[in-house]
């Protein structure tokens, strides 16, 4: 093996693990609703994640907050949706306030260092990624416009549909249906 050839492998391995590196979600620690810390892991052990990036100020992010609590009703043993919002600390009570009076079900995280928007280059919002329980991003997507949840919807369905079925567990009943062949 020449040196060039071992330089070219060397350069492929690298770029791959970088390209395998961005389409993972990197774990994070936030404060919720009720002053409690907690992880992006601790969602995903549970199922898929809807994560968006949103600020009160943010007129389509309101938007789309109302279509992922939606989702979060229709959807809620096999998703968690996350919304993040990225208001200063000086605003977290009126994005509290906001949240509270729309009865939103979904989980609300406040990133008021701007920590978890610089960890996953967040530039403008709204900002959505769909991510897996072994922290996969499927979807990643800015701004929102009228229907683009309906896209997440078909991604959400086509998880559950491939989504494997574990060792103990129960398969869903509209996935028992069909014919034995013998």
């Amino acid at each position: 093996m020449t040196l060039r050839s071992l330089i070219s492998i060397i350069i492929l391995i690298l770029l791959f693990i970088q390209l395998s590196a961005l389409e993972k979600a990197p774990d994070f620690k936030l404060e919720n609703m009720e002053g409690k810390q907690v992880k992006l892991s601790d969602f995903l052990e549970k199922g898929l994640v809807i994560l968006d990036f949103w600020a009160t100020w943010c007129e389509p992010c309101k938007k789309e907050l109302t279509a992922l609590n939606v989702l979060q009703e229709k959807y809620g043993d096999t998703i968690t949706v996350i919304a993040v919002s990225v208001d200063k600390a000086r605003k977290k009570n009126k994005a509290k306030a906001f949240i509270k009076s729309r009865k939103y079900r979904f989980v609300t995280l406040f990133d008021v260092k701007s920590d978890v928007k610089k960890l996953y280059n967040i530039t403008n919002i709204p900002r959505t990624l769909v991510i897996t329980p072994e922290s996969e991003i499927l979807f990643d997507h800015m701004g929102y416009k009228r229907g683009d949840e309906k896209h997440i919807e078909e991604i959400i369905k086509k998880w559950i549909k491939d989504k494997p079925v574990k060792i103990g567990e129960e398969i869903p009943e509209n996935e028992s249906q069909g014919e034995i062949n013998e």
